[in-house]
């Protein structure tokens, strides 16, 4: 079979390896739960939640399972205050099934000379953006059903 270059060039271009989703891996740290939704479904839920929570999104796209808010001011008495991020990754697990993964992050410093990644850390448990992350996911399970934490 042979397979022109017009088809191949039109094969190519369809196959694109761009992505939303950022070049790193959520912390270990991280909550995940097996939602019963396909990852687009779960991540359209998680923007609608945070907003409904007046979290604003930053990045959302359902299409590669991912979304992450906006860095935002929060102050509770176990950590104090801190600049706060919730990130959602959403992968097929089964049909018709997504591992989420949700992460919670802050900055304890700002240092322009570093990489923004190198200057975060997982929010401590029991802090603000800790227990945002994990309303976020018991309202993720009630709402679509999970299999498994």
């Amino acid at each position: 079979m042979r397979v022109t270059r017009n088809a191949f060039a039109l094969l190519l271009a369809a196959c694109t390896p761009v992505t939303t989703r950022p070049a790193f891996a959520p912390y270990p740290e991280a909550v995940h739960a097996v939602i019963d939704a396909p990852p687009a479904q779960v991540t359209e839920e998680a923007g609608a939640w945070l907003a409904a929570q007046g979290t604003t999104v930053a990045l959302a796209s359902p299409r590669d399972g991912f979304l992450e808010t906006r860095w935002q001011e929060v102050t509770d008495s176990t950590a104090g205050r801190m600049t706060a991020r919730i990130r959602v990754w959403a992968d097929p697990d089964a049909p018709g099934k997504s591992r989420v993964t949700l992460e919670a992050v802050y900055r304890p410093i700002e240092d322009p000379s570093r990489t923004p990644r190198d200057l975060e850390r997982p929010c401590p448990a029991g802090s603000a953006g800790e227990r945002l992350a994990a309303r976020l996911l018991a309202a993720l399970s009630e709402k679509l059903g999970v299999t498994k934490y």
